[in-house]
């Protein structure tokens, strides 16, 4: 009797173990999407400010940074919600096969 028990403590264990690990993944995406982002949003460089001749450039370099950067929050959006959903796709799907087997 003692042996089952254990057998299925280690059965239990061995879930929620991997339940764990399902929600680690999301967290370890968005912070690797969270750095990406980071290193790539542009800004106006010290240099590039030294050459300006005209108020119109600063404004049009702006601008289009701007723009660029727009883009790209856009897209951080986009793929943490992605990761977002899968995440809740994978709870879900495993409640219902937890639920399944209850049964």
């Amino acid at each position: 009797m003692q042996h089952v028990e254990k057998i299925m403590n280690q059965n239990h264990f061995e879930k929620w173990s991997e339940v764990a690990k399902r929600l680690q993944e999301p967290f370890q995406a968005i912070a690797e999407l969270n750095v990406k982002t980071l290193q790539n949003i542009h800004y106006i460089k010290p240099e590039e400010l030294a050459s300006i001749k005209k108020p119109e450039e600063l404004l049009e370099k702006q601008i289009n940074l701007a723009v660029e950067n727009g883009h790209k929050a856009l897209d951080y959006m986009q793929k943490s919600f992605q990761i977002f959903e899968k995440a809740m796709l994978s709870l879900v799907d495993e409640a219902k096969k937890t639920a399944a087997e209850k049964k």
